[in-house]
């Protein structure tokens, strides 16, 4: 029989509060025939619509995800829309490691023909001391970007040094590895094997050590004792976004590569046990605040750092938050 509450924290640690540092532009090399997809000054103007937008939403309560869709979209959306839901029903929504400050200090700016298209700001650390990267989408010339991320960088982490906004950057098609030791496809994929399997994963030595996965691997080791202890069972699976893969290059020709996921974990008790009090955020998403099973959806954006011809894949961001709560 299960009594205790289901945790809502699996994956959301707080491994973002220390002081990270941000890479350094240098001159930018000549760029080749394909234009900015923004210029720095459209894409100042695009950071300040949607800075608007959302500071019109801080508090997650009163805010209106409706009117948030017209400048937030993808993982950012559903984050801000199940914080939305927490918040009105009383509870604290969970932290998701994402960005307390959008105020940008510098801009990745890709040279690309074509949409989808996309580009990112660098931001200062807010009041969690955590500089992030904020991820803008477009699907087409007809739509706005929206904001469709925002992880914060891990404590100690530092992101490549990229070309000056001026000069931009180049794409990096999610099928290509020239002069990678993987593609970004690839990469997205087999880490998503690593946080599902530990490092009894068949890929383990393609990627450095990193606190979010550790942090994601004591919470599932720690939920799935305690429930098989008391006769349950737990269970995860994990995939890779539809097009939630984005790359460019970096100054020494590696790659800057930002994924996004769907992470689902099953928790249940015994068979003919009494139903388990949920955790407050995860019972304001299940609309009920007990069940014998609930299901919990997360999504998961991760910012890799991938190094030049050979060597490990470093982790160097992550956001992570439960959307959606299923019960049984």
């Amino acid at each position: 029989m299960i009594r205790r509450p289901l945790a809502a924290g699996i994956g959301l640690l707080a491994l973002l509060s220390s002081c990270a540092q941000l890479p350094t532009a240098t001159a930018p090399t000549a760029g080749d025939a394909q234009a900015l997809v923004l210029q720095p000054v459209q894409a100042t103007r695009v950071v300040d619509a949607a800075t608007a937008v959302l500071t019109a939403a801080a508090d997650p309560a009163t805010s209106d995800p409706a009117a948030l869709a017209a400048r937030v979209g993808g993982p950012e959306l559903q984050f801000r829309t199940a914080a939305h839901t927490i918040a009105a029903a009383g509870a604290t929504p969970p932290p998701t490691g994402g960005a307390d400050d959008l105020t940008a200090i510098t801009s990745i700016l890709p040279r690309q023909d074509g949409f989808p298209r996309w580009f990112a700001t660098v931001t200062g650390a807010g009041a969690d001391q955590a500089p992030s990267l904020v991820v803008f989408r477009s699907a087409s010339a007809r739509e706005p970007y929206t904001v469709w991320a925002t992880p914060s960088l891990l404590p100690g982490a530092s992101l490549p040094t990229l070309a000056a906004p001026a000069g931009g950057v180049a794409v990096v098609a999610a099928d290509e590895a020239t002069n990678l030791p993987l593609t970004p496809a690839d990469l997205a994929a087999h880490y998503a094997d690593m946080l599902t399997a530990g490092d009894s994963s068949r890929y383990a030595a393609e990627f450095a050590p990193d606190a979010y996965r550790q942090g994601v691997a004591d919470a599932t080791a720690a939920e799935r004792s305690a429930l098989e202890a008391a006769g349950g069972r737990f269970t995860q699976e994990r995939s890779v976004l539809p097009d939630g893969v984005l790359a460019v290059r970096t100054r020494d020709g590696g790659a800057l590569v930002v994924a996004g996921y769907s992470w689902s974990t099953t928790s249940a008790g015994p068979a003919g046990g009494q139903a388990g009090t949920l955790d407050p955020a995860l019972a304001a998403l299940a609309g009920t605040g007990q069940a014998l099973e609930a299901t919990v959806t997360r999504q998961e954006v991760v910012v890799f750092s991938v190094p030049p011809g050979q060597g490990p894949v470093s982790v160097v961001g992550a956001e992570s938050g439960p959307v959606s709560v299923g019960v049984g």
